[in-house]
């Protein structure tokens, strides 16, 4: 063999491996994973610029001191996501059956989430932005919608991933909660 064959021979082991590398941080999402500030009993979350309720006032946003001790439903969505658009109605309709829903802007513009929340209705009491996801990571989601039941506040009791129907959210959240 020789000595050029050996050189690129070893250059494309190096490429390989360095292209197995990268492929592996991004698919077990090494970096969030490593480098995520947030855990589910250390989250502060701030508001959505632009928002308010019926009254006229800014929609606040929450952190872990906040709901700890309380049992609270957290929702991770995107304007982006379909799934997240899909399940929009029924989230709406659980919010007037009475449930406290917050809201987590997970990976989306504010800008974006403002329009698709004035466009669709808000449900949610309170409305955090997670542009960098760390949230919903650190509570072991991998995309959105996502659902959480911290009760108390931060033992997570439910998660779920996919878009729900009011029926499921029904059957699936509020025994969480109670």
């Amino acid at each position: 063999m020789d000595r050029r064959a050996a050189l690129l021979g070893a250059a494309m082991v190096a490429v390989a491996g360095a292209s197995a590398g990268r492929w592996a941080w991004r698919r077990y999402d090494l970096s969030a994973r490593l480098l995520n500030p947030f855990s589910a009993d250390h989250f502060d979350l701030p508001p959505l610029a632009g928002l308010k309720d019926s009254a006229g006032a800014p929609v606040p946003g929450f952190s872990s001191a906040e709901i700890a001790g309380q049992a609270v439903y957290l929702n991770a969505f995107a304007s982006w996501c379909p799934s997240c658009r899909e399940e929009h109605p029924a989230l709406m309709e659980f919010a007037r059956s009475g449930v406290k829903i917050f809201g987590v802007a997970t990976l989306d513009e504010p800008e974006q989430t403002l329009r698709f929340l004035r466009d669709h209705g808000n449900p949610f009491v309170k409305v955090a932005v997670d542009r960098k996801g760390y949230l919903f990571r650190a509570l072991g989601a991998r995309g959105v919608p996502a659902h959480f039941v911290l009760a108390p506040a931060p033992k997570l009791a439910f998660a779920a991933q996919g878009p729900m129907d009011f029926a499921q959210l029904r059957l699936k959240i509020l025994p969480a909660l109670a």
